[in-house]
C-alpha cells in the first residue's frame, strides 16, 4: 500500500481548493479585444455559413460564430492570451490555427480551407491542453470519430495497423493490442480520458492491458503520441502514450432542453461479427447527459486461403479455433454547468466481455477467458478564469475495477495400461481495484507563456484467487496462488512550460518527480517452493517475500522540445527527454510455473527501466500538400529480461519436479537497448472534376539493438509502408478508398530467436477497399459505410504473432444521428 496515500490525496485537493477560493474571483478589468477576419476557399471565394470557433488554450473556453454571406466573422470581448482558431464547413477539411490576442484588436485573419482530405488535427495529450497538431513538439497521430466510422473497425486495436510507427500484437475481436516503435504491453501507456487503463498486475513479457476493455462505439478520438510521455503521465510511457477520448456532452445555450439520439450498427461476414449501440443525450444551459448501451458478438474468425497448408488450431476450412468473444458496454455521462466558469462532470462505464478465446490454443492445452470485466467511475471539477494569472484549475478522481478470469485446461489422453492420462483445469481470477486523482493548474505568465503544473497519484490493489482441479489420474484440488495480495502506486508532482518567443519559435519543457510504493502482505496459499534452500533464497533476493514486503522508489524525468517555423509552411520539431517504467506487481512477486518453460520466481529488487528519447523532424503543410518526416533514437537501460537464475557460485538453480528437475528463471535488469528509425507521411489532394483524388501514405523503419550482447533486438518490424488512394466528392457526401499495407521480412534476429522461430519472420502485403455515403438534413445525419478487408484473401500473420490474421471479410457499418 502507498503509505499516507489518503493524506497525499487530501493535501493535493486542499491545495487546489485553496487556490480557487482565495484567488481573485474573476478576471481583472483588462482591456478586451476583438478578433475578426474572413473565410475563403482555395480560389479566394467567400465561404458563407462556416462555423468558426475560438478556443482559449489556457482554460479551454470556446466561443463560436457563423461566417456571414460575405464570409466575414467577428468575435468581440476577447481577453488577452493564446487561442486556437478553428473553422469547419460541409465539404471542406477542418482548419486550425493558433492566434495570440494582446491589448489591440486582431483583424484581417484569413481562414483558407484546404482542399480534399487535408485537415489540421487538435490534440490534448501531448501538452494536457488543446493545441494544434502542428504546434506540438512530439510526433503524433490523431484518429477521429469520422475515421472510425468510415473504416469501419472490428476492434479499436485495428486502427494501429496502418498508422506510422505503430503495429499490433495478438488477434481476435478483443485481444488485439497496440505496439509503438517496437515496444508493446506495459511499455506503452494507455489512457482513457487522460486516466490510466494500465494496471500493476499484468505481465510485461506475455500480455499487457486489454485495449478492448474500451468499446469502439463510445470513442470520440484516439490520440497516439510516439516517444516518451513520462513527464505528463508517469510510468509505462516508454514507447509512447495512447489517449482514448470517449464521447462527452456539451452545453446548450439556446435556452431550451435539446434532446438527441444515435444508433450505430456493424457487421462483418468473416466471423459473423455484429455490434450495435444506442445512445440518448440531452442538454440545456445548466445540465447535459448521455446514456449509451452496446451489445456485440463475434464467432471464430477464418484466416486467408490455406493453399493446402495446415496449422495447429486452424481447421481445414481456415477457421481459427478459440477466437470468439461477446460482450456489452454501458456508459452514463452527466455534466452540471454551475455557472460560466465552473462545471462538474460525472461518468460511469460498465464493460462486460465473456467467452474470450485465445486463438489457436486448443487441443492438449486450451486457454480462454470466461470473463474480462471493467467498471469505472470518475468525477471531474473544473474552474476557469480564477484571476489574470490562474486560468484554470481542474481536479479529477477515479475508481476502476478490472476483474478477469483466465482458465486453461490441460488434457492428455490415457495410454492404457502404461499412462493414466492427465486432465487438469486451472482457473485464476485477477481482481484489481484502482483509485487515482489528478490536480492540474494552468497559469498565464504572459500572453506567450503558459505553465501547466499539478499533482497526480494512483493505487492498484490486487487480489488473486486460483483453483487447480486435477481430474486424472486422481482427483485433487489445489488453491495455491502465484501472486500475493499486493499494492502498487505513486504520488507525483509535475510542471510543463510552453513559451512562444514569436510566431516562428516555440519552446516546451517539463519536469516530473514521482514516488512509487509497492507492497505485499502474507497471503494464504502463496509460498516459495519448499525445495529452495536458504542460501538459494538469499541468492535470489527473496527473503521476506512470504511474510510481505514494502518497496519504495523515486523516479524523475524531464524533457525539452521546440517548434521552429522555418517558413509559413515548413517547421522544424525536435525534442529530447527521459522516460521510465517502474517494475510492477507481477515482475516483483510472481512465483510459479512459467507459461513458456521452467519455474519463475519474483524479484523484489528490480530497478526502473529508463530511457533517453530523441526526436527530430520536419513538417510541411499548406492548402495542397501535407507531409512530415521524423527521425528518432531511443536508448534504454535496465530493460527487464527473464533469465536463467544462478546461485552465488554461478551454477543454475533447479528444483525437483517429479522424476526430473525444473530450471528456475527470474526477471532481472539486464539489457541496454537502442531502437532508432524514421517515420514519414504525405497526402496530396488533386482536384478532378466534381471531387478530389488524394494519394497518400506513410512509411516506418525500425532498427533495434541489444547493446548488452551486441545482438539484434528481436520482435522488431523492420520496414512498413502504407499506400492510400481516396476519392471524395466536393460536398464530402461520399468517398471511395483503397489502402495497401506492406511489411518487409525480418531476418535481422538473434541466432537463438532464429532457431526458435524456424527462420526469418515473413513479410506480407494486404489490401482493403471501402466506401461510404453521408446524408444530412437539418438535425439528422445518416451514414452508410461498406468495405472489404484483406481484399485478396491473403493467408498471413502479423509479425511476431502466433495466430494467423483474419482473412477476407465484407464489413458494413451505419450510423443514424439526430442532434
Amino acid at each position: 500500500m502507498i503509505r499516507n496515500y489518503r493524506n497525499q490525496s487530501l493535501m493535493a485537493l486542499t491545495i487546489a481548493l485553496f487556490t480557487v477560493l482565495f484567488s481573485s474571483a474573476a478576471l481583472s478589468q483588462s482591456r478586451l479585444a476583438a478578433v475578426s477576419g474572413s473565410v475563403l476557399d482555395t480560389s479566394g471565394d467567400a465561404v458563407a455559413g462556416a462555423t468558426v470557433i475560438l478556443v482559449n488554450i489556457s482554460n479551454g473556453e470556446a466561443a463560436r460564430v457563423q461566417s456571414d454571406p460575405n464570409g466575414m466573422f467577428r468575435f468581440s470581448s476577447v481577453v488577452q492570451g493564446r487561442f486556437l482558431l478553428k473553422a469547419e464547413a460541409p465539404g471542406f477539411s477542418e482548419f486550425v490555427r493558433e492566434v495570440i490576442v494582446g491589448r489591440s484588436d486582431v483583424s484581417g485573419i484569413e481562414i483558407v480551407f484546404s482542399i480534399g482530405n487535408i485537415s489540421e488535427s487538435v490534440t490534448v495529450t501531448s501538452t494536457r491542453t488543446e493545441i494544434a497538431e502542428s504546434d506540438s513538439a512530439v510526433p503524433l497521430s490523431v484518429v477521429d470519430s469520422r475515421e472510425l466510422e468510415e473504416k469501419p473497425v472490428n476492434t479499436i486495436g485495428d486502427v494501429f495497423r496502418d498508422l506510422p510507427g505503430t503495429g499490433t500484437v495478438n488477434e481476435g475481436s478483443f485481444q488485439v493490442r497496440p505496439k509503438i516503435r517496437g515496444l508493446d504491453s506495459n511499455r506503452v501507456l494507455i489512457l482513457v480520458d487522460g486516466e490510466r487503463l494500465n494496471n500493476g498486475r499484468t505481465s510485461t513479457s506475455n500480455s499487457g492491458i486489454e485495449i478492448g476493455l474500451v468499446e469502439t462505439d463510445q470513442i470520440e478520438t484516439v490520440e497516439i503520441v510516439r516517444g516518451s510521455g513520462s513527464v505528463l503521465y508517469g510510468t509505462d510511457a516508454l514507447g509512447g502514450t495512447i489517449n482514448i477520448i470517449t464521447k462527452g456532452v456539451e452545453r446548450n445555450r439556446d435556452g431550451d432542453f435539446r434532446f438527441g439520439a444515435a444508433f450505430n450498427g456493424y457487421f462483418s461476414t468473416n466471423e459473423a461479427g455484429r455490434r450495435g449501440s444506442v445512445s440518448v443525450n440531452g442538454s440545456s444551459d445548466r445540465f447535459a447527459f448521455r446514456v449509451a448501451q452496446t451489445l456485440e458478438r463475434y464467432d471464430n474468425y477464418f484466416t486467408g486461403s490455406l493453399s493446402g497448408e495446415t496449422f495447429d488450431g486452424v481447421g481445414a476450412d481456415g477457421e481459427v479455433l478459440n477466437s470468439q468473444s461477446h460482450g456489452g458496454n454501458t456508459q452514463v455521462t452527466t455534466r452540471f454547468f454551475i455557472d460560466d466558469n465552473n462545471d462538474l462532470k460525472l461518468n460511469y462505464e460498465r464493460r462486460r466481455v465473456a467467452n474470450i478465446g485465445v486463438p489457436t490454443l486448443v487441443g492438449v492445452f486450451n486457454a480462454f477467458f470466461p470473463f474480462s470485466d471493467r467498471d469505472k467511475f470518475n468525477a471531474r471539477f473544473e474552474s476557469r478564469n480564477i484571476n489574470d494569472f490562474l486560468a484554470k484549475v481542474s481536479g479529477t478522481f477515479y475508481w476502476q475495477n478490472q476483474n478477469r478470469n483466465f482458465t486453461n485446461i490441460l488434457s492428455i489422453p490415457p495410454v492404457p495400461p502404461f499412462f493414466p492420462g492427465i486432465l487438469q483445469e486451472s482457473e485464476t481470477i485477477t481482481d484489481t481495484d484502482s483509485v487515482g486523482f489528478d490536480i492540474q493548474t494552468n497559469w498565464l505568465l504572459g500572453n506567450d507563456n503558459l505553465l501547466i503544473a499539478g499533482a497526480s497519484g494512483f493505487r492498484d490493489n490486487n487480489n488473486d484467487t486460483r483453483t487447480i482441479e486435477n481430474f486424472l489420474p486422481v482427483y485433487t484440488v489445489d488453491d495455491s496462488r502465484s501472486v500475493p495480495d499486493a499494492r502498487f502506486g505513486s504520488f507525483a508532482v509535475f510542471a510543463q512550460n510552453s513559451y512562444r518567443a514569436n510566431n516562428r519559435f516555440k519552446l516546451i519543457g517539463g519536469l516530473r518527480v514521482e514516488r512509487f510504493a509497492t507492497s505485499s502482505s502474507a497471503t494464504e496459499g502463496f509460498s516459495l517452493p519448499g525445495a529452495l534452500t536458504p542460501s538459494q533464497i538469499e541468492d535470489l533476493g527473496l527473503e521476506g517475500l512470504e511474510q510481505g514486503l514494502d518497496i519504495a522508489q523515486t523516479a524523475w524525468t524531464g524533457d525539452i522540445g521546440t517548434v521552429v517555423g522555418l517558413t509559413d509552411d515548413l517547421s522544424l520539431i525536435a525534442r529530447v527527454g527521459r522516460s521510465f517504467r517502474v517494475p510492477n506487481i507481477f515482475e516483483r512477486f510472481f512465483t510459479d510455473l512459467g507459461s513458456a518453460e521452467g519455474f519463475v520466481v519474483g524479484n523484489p529488487d528490480l530497478s526502473p527501466e529508463s530511457g533517453v528519447n530523441f526526436d527530430a523532424g520536419l513538417r510541411f503543410r499548406n492548402s495542397k500538400v501535407a507531409a512530415s518526416v521524423t527521425y528518432f533514437r531511443n536508448s534504454y537501460e535496465n530493460f527487464l529480461s527473464s533469465e536463467l537464475a544462478l546461485d552465488r557460485n554461478g551454477d543454475p538453480i533447479e528444483i525437483p519436479s517429479g522424476n526430473s528437475t525444473l530450471q528456475v528463471f527470474q526477471t532481472v535488469n539486464l539489457d541496454k537497448v537502442r531502437i532508432q528509425g524514421f517515420e514519414a507521411e504525405i497526402e496530396v489532394p488533386i482536384r478532378l472534376g466534381f471531387g478530389f483524388l488524394t494519394p497518400g501514405g506513410n512509411v516506418s523503419y525500425l532498427h533495434g539493438d541489444n547493446l548488452t550482447d551486441g545482438s539484434p533486438l528481436n520482435a522488431i518490424t523492420p520496414l512498413k509502408g502504407v499506400v492510400n488512394l481516396r476519392w471524395e466528392n466536393l460536398g464530402s457526401n461520399y468517398f471511395f478508398e483503397w489502402t495497401t499495407r506492406a511489411v518487409a521480412e525480418q531476418d535481422r534476429l538473434s541466432e537463438s530467436f532464429l532457431d526458435f522461430n524456424g527462420g526469418p519472420e515473413p513479410g506480407f502485403v494486404v489490401s482493403d477497399v471501402r466506401g461510404g455515403y453521408i446524408f444530412r438534413v437539418d438535425r439528422l445525419r445518416v451514414s452508410f459505410n461498406a468495405g472489404v478487408t484483406n481484399l485478396f484473401g491473403e493467408q498471413y500473420s502479423e509479425q511476431f504473432v502466433l495466430a494467423p490474421a483474419r482473412g477476407r471479410s465484407f464489413v458494413f457499418g451505419t450510423r443514424w444521428e439526430f442532434n
